[in-house]
């Protein structure tokens, strides 16, 4: 049980990594992502599609991807909005086609500073 949460570990911080490179990339340069996220293909959600905004490492030490989801599976419906993605449960990233909306350009114009509501959790900003 214990070597399989090691193998679990360092399966995670491999990925992490991995999709730095695309998902700092995308954030750079305003581009549009198709990400699978989670438990999204047990539940037949089609790929997220995700405006990247900012890569940071949270308070808790864990690495996260905001931006601005345009198609996605969340609890059970299809919408756009600003959106927050651990790493750790990001499945596959790869740069699509697109163009930020409108709605995700002032988003991302305004800046984020880590906070939801009161709780602030972003310790530091990789790239954005």
């Amino acid at each position: 049980m214990g070597l399989i949460a090691v193998v679990a570990q360092v399966s995670a911080s491999h990925a992490q990594p991995a999709l730095e490179g695309p998902l700092c990339e995308a954030a750079k340069s305003g581009r549009v992502v198709e990400i699978v996220y989670d438990k999204d293909v047990s539940k037949g959600c089609e790929p997220r599609i995700v405006d990247v905004h900012q890569v940071a490492v949270g308070n808790n030490g864990k690495v996260y991807m905001h931006g601005w989801q345009s198609r996605g599976c969340t609890k059970g419906r299809d919408y756009a909005s600003k959106r927050i993605f651990r790493f750790d449960k990001i499945q596959s990233a790869k740069i699509v086609e697109g163009a930020f909306g409108e709605k995700s350009q002032a988003a991302k114009s305004e800046g984020w500073d880590g906070c939801i509501g009161s709780n602030c959790f972003i310790k530091e900003t990789v790239c954005e």
